[in-house]
């Protein structure tokens, strides 16, 4: 069977699972079991599909149509250009996280320190790190499931370090800000911002994530107000603290700040959505 054949017959079962995608996940899996790009596969259409890349199809499309988000099928995704390593017990990064982090590359200088916590996969320090090697700082994750991904994915970044850590610890933060050579000039956030009751609304795809990624407590604010209240332990008294939140937070979480000293800039995402929350101390 030539890959033309086999294209079209992949395409028609994934345009089942996936209507509005099926045609582009169907070439995205041949070209990961191909390991190529698809240039070349479409040049090679009338060539003899490999055999040997029947498990890894079929075992795919199985899980796609469990409602397996695609990222952790590939294991991997793409965030701001960089190639993110993700699997089971990892939160897959969102494209309009990318917000956050041009509004920290924004305002970072030369030989300034942040960290990000909730790092989760890393891809927010990856991100800031590979744009701006000038800087340093620390991505910090709780998740013992998520932390060999954190550590993986921002192995080649030698101005990053990796720590465990707990947002809502304050012995965390008192403990980082003895080790730090100074205090913070920013800090990002992109925390579980979900109410615990709206989880379980949520799609199937979005079921297959951690759970404690998406919790943000009763009513979802419960990240921002601790990690606002304990970040002067490492943030420096005019520093940034910038925020990623949910749809309809950006009143409550901007009043948050607000009662903490803090004056807010609101920026949106790809969808005209307030999504990113840049605050610093009056």
């Amino acid at each position: 069977m030539t890959l033309k054949t086999y294209r079209t017959k992949l395409r028609e079962m994934l345009c089942e699972i996936s209507p509005d995608e099926g045609d582009v996940i169907a070439d995205m899996l041949l070209c990961e079991a191909l390991k190529t790009e698809r240039g070349y596969l479409l040049a090679h259409l009338d060539d003899e599909t490999p055999r040997s890349i029947d498990p890894f199809i079929s075992g795919a499309v199985f899980e796609l149509s469990l409602g397996k988000p695609l990222q952790y099928v590939l294991g991997k995704c793409n965030f701001y250009g960089y190639e993110i390593e993700v699997g089971d017990g990892v939160f897959i990064p969102r494209s309009d996280t990318e917000i956050g982090v041009k509004a920290a590359l924004g305002v970072l200088k030369d030989g300034d320190l942040f960290a990000d916590i909730c790092s989760g996969s890393g891809c927010i320090a990856k991100a800031i790190a590979s744009e701006k090697p000038t800087v340093s700082g620390y991505a910090l994750e709780l998740s013992r499931k998520a932390l060999p991904y954190t550590e993986k994915n921002l192995s080649d970044c030698r101005n990053v370090s990796v720590r465990r850590f707990d947002a809502l610890d304050e012995d965390d933060y008192i403990d980082l800000a003895s080790i730090i050579e100074r205090p913070l000039d920013l800090v990002i956030c992109n925390p579980p911002y979900i109410p615990t009751e709206d989880i379980k609304t949520l799609s199937p795809q979005v079921g297959f994530e951690p759970e404690t990624a998406l919790d943000g407590g009763e009513d979802g604010l419960r990240y921002y107000r601790i990690v606002t209240s304990l970040v002067p332990h490492i943030l420096k008294k005019d520093g940034i603290l910038i925020f990623e939140i949910g749809i309809g937070q950006c009143e409550d979480v901007s009043r948050i700040l607000q009662d903490n000293g803090y004056s807010v800039a609101v920026l949106r995402d790809y969808g005209k959505i307030d999504r990113i929350l840049l605050a610093k101390k009056y």
